[in-house]
């Protein structure tokens, strides 16, 4: 992984994607040359297919484009995820289950019933970004979705049904 001449944030976003990988937490972990100077991670992980990952140093976003499929805009679930999305950053929250909105802010995007997680990062913040997005995500998937959304998850995940 050549680190070398990239900015801090990217170098942070790798550093930290990699720990995971090493304690074992991902599978497969790649990572793909930057393009445009945006980085690109793939790593098995909560779900069958790859999960990716992007970074943006420009424009400081930290992105994990379509990873939650097939829900409708507008729904009850797309509304149930952007206010659980917007609790993230609550300070009811405990600090290590909070985002602190002078680091990060979260949102998601639903094109075409496609969910696409972006987190803009504050400058100097990478590391922070990353350990934030694996927390926000494992959260969406044992969470947020194993509540009302469980049948959601078997028809787009292969959880099993029991």
């Amino acid at each position: 992984m050549t680190l070398s001449s990239e900015s801090p944030d990217s170098r942070a976003v790798a550093l930290g994607l990699q720990s995971y990988a090493d304690r074992g937490v991902f599978r497969g972990f790649a990572r793909r040359p930057a393009l445009s100077g945006r980085h690109e991670y793939r790593f098995l992980w909560l779900t069958e297919g790859p999960t990716v990952l992007r970074f943006d140093p420009r424009s400081g976003t930290l992105t994990l484009p379509d990873l939650l499929p097939n829900v409708a805009y507008p729904s009850a679930m797309d509304r149930a995820l952007r206010g659980f999305l917007a609790e993230r950053s609550s300070a009811d929250l405990p600090d290590h289950r909070r985002i602190d909105p002078k680091r990060a802010s979260v949102r998601c995007v639903n094109r075409a019933g496609n969910v696409t997680i972006v987190l803009a990062v504050a400058k100097g913040h990478g590391a922070y970004a990353v350990t934030k997005a694996i927390s926000l995500v494992n959260e969406i998937f044992h969470g947020f979705l194993r509540g009302p959304y469980r049948e959601y998850m078997v028809e787009n995940f292969n959880e099993p049904e029991e």
